[in-house]
């Protein structure tokens, strides 16, 4: 109850403003299910993963009717994340990790969606690392996050391609 759903857009002059609206009943369930399996097809690969599936919607909303039964923005219907792991050898590992999410609507009347600047988009991420104990205290790692260099936003862009180079040292 009395929601509070904040937001820009553009004034009938075409300038960006800032504005609160009140809503006053909001509904939300969804189902998560989380998985942690070892030793998936081969000894050693071990996959973690989690689905959730979320259906929130305005459900009252007298000063804006036409929001009602509108998913409520930002809130991605389906969201999907999970990593790989795998020992190649006792000192050397990669892994590998996604994270998905469904596009949600930008506003409470479900008319706006998009693939820029603050929107949140649909997206796929995939991230890939390596690790390599050169010995009991120095630890080497090559990583790309964003390995397929989905151009995402959420409010604002996410990082595309990037590559780690990490050297750790410890007593």
């Amino acid at each position: 109850e009395d929601a509070v759903f904040s937001f820009q857009g553009l004034n009938a002059f075409g300038n960006v403003v800032s504005s609160y609206k009140n809503i006053d009943l909001v509904r939300q369930y969804g189902v998560e299910l989380i998985a942690e399996l070892e030793d998936v097809a081969i000894e050693g690969l071990d996959v973690d993963i989690s689905a959730t599936w979320m259906d929130a919607r305005t459900v009252r909303n007298p000063s804006a009717p036409a929001a009602e039964d509108q998913m409520f923005p930002r809130i991605p219907e389906w969201r999907v994340s999970g990593s790989a792991r795998y020992d190649l050898s006792p000192s050397l590992k990669a892994s590998l990790g996604w994270r998905y999410a469904s596009r949600p609507n930008s506003d409470l009347f479900g008319l706006v969606r998009g693939d820029a600047y603050g929107y949140q988009s649909e997206y796929l991420i995939v991230d890939a690392r390596v690790n390599w104990d050169a010995t009991e205290a120095v630890r080497f790692s090559f990583g790309i996050d964003n390995l397929n260099n989905d151009k995402a936003y959420v409010a604002h862009p996410l990082p595309q391609r990037t590559f780690i180079l990490e050297a750790r040292w410890r007593r």
